[in-house]
């Protein structure tokens, strides 16, 4: 079986565990990654999209989210598990940290990680986050409703995030990006991931190198409806171990697959 190498979010920090080529797509600050092959977005194109800055003990993290509820965001568990605390910036089109007028800030200690969640696998990859309280909306603040349907393939989905532009790129993205995606069936994807595939993954392709990568986790998968609406599908989680360019497909937690849980957990908090 393949090792399944996890960047444990220090830039010069690498562990193995056991798994077949999958590899989580958060990444350390001081890499600041974003989007392969995506083009910039503008202020306000994705106003649910979130910063999640997060401290666990080798240091502090970074990935995206989604704002599904006034008080709450949507990551990957990857992206909380064993977090100390959150740093999360709303309304943001940059990641630098520059004064945005239109931004607000909210710190945070509560994470709710999927209990069945996998650190080897990937499996069960989503998180909520609790703000604790309600953040006002705004033009450059929504929340992104969650989709109530499983995808098949064929259907075109929209990635956004901070992430690599190359595997071998380090360098800054300051700006939000986007990706174009397709989803592929969970056979295709279970040929290349194994067991890592589950009712509750969603595999995507892109034209050639046309990807997430190393910083876009827990951030925002969404198709638009038959009605224009932005609709949640998926949370970036993971990319091939052979790189996020390698043309294989990259994985996501089902939206729909897990919507019990997203509301059960948020009733009971």
């Amino acid at each position: 079986m393949n090792a399944l190498f996890v960047f444990l979010l220090l830039a010069v920090a690498v562990a193995a565990v056991p798994s077949r080529n999958v590899l989580p797509v958060r990444e350390a600050l001081d890499l600041s990654p974003r989007i392969i092959s995506g083009e910039p977005a503008s202020l306000g194109q994705f106003p649910w999209q979130v910063i999640n800055k997060f401290t666990i003990f080798l240091g502090t993290a970074f990935c995206g989210g989604a704002l599904i509820t006034p008080r709450w965001v949507l990551t990957a568990a990857h992206c909380a598990d064993c977090a100390f605390d959150f740093t999360i910036t709303l309304g943001a089109l940059y990641s630098d940290g520059r004064p945005e007028s239109q931004s607000v800030v909210v710190k945070t200690t509560k994470g709710v990680v999927h209990p069945d969640y996998s650190s080897s696998y990937l499996t069960n990859d989503i998180a909520l986050v609790d703000l604790l309280t309600d953040v006002v909306l705004s033009d450059y603040i929504k929340l992104i409703p969650l989709d109530t349907e499983h995808l098949g393939s064929g259907v075109s989905v929209t990635a956004s995030g901070w992430g690599k532009t190359s595997d071998s790129s380090n360098v800054v993205s300051q700006i939000l990006n986007f990706v174009t995606l397709t989803t592929t069936s969970n056979t295709i994807c279970e040929s290349v991931y194994g067991s890592s595939i589950t009712e509750g993954t969603l595999c995507c392709l892109g034209a050639p190198e046309h990807s997430t990568c190393n910083g876009d986790s827990g951030g925002p998968l969404i198709r638009v409806d038959e009605n224009g609406r932005a609709r949640h599908v998926g949370v970036i989680s993971f990319v091939h171990i052979q790189g996020c360019a390698s043309g294989n497909p990259s994985g996501y937690s089902r939206t729909q697959f897990y919507g019990d849980w997203i509301l059960n957990t948020i009733k009971s908090n």
